[in-house]
């Protein structure tokens, strides 16, 4: 497995604590692309991690 599945983890999940801190902030915008790069981080590093993107 590659260390950049596990970048890609790393990635997602500070996407999602900075959703949820611009959600509190009330910035609809940040809020919106934050979550989106979280949601493609994570689903990229899962393909890779199953084996469908070798």
């Amino acid at each position: 497995m590659s260390w950049l599945v596990y970048l890609l983890f790393l990635v997602a999940g500070l996407m999602v604590g900075g959703t949820w801190s611009m959600y509190q902030a009330g910035n609809k915008v940040l809020t919106i692309v934050f979550a989106l790069i979280a949601a493609v981080s994570l689903v990229g590093a899962i393909l890779w991690l199953i084996g469908v993107m070798s």
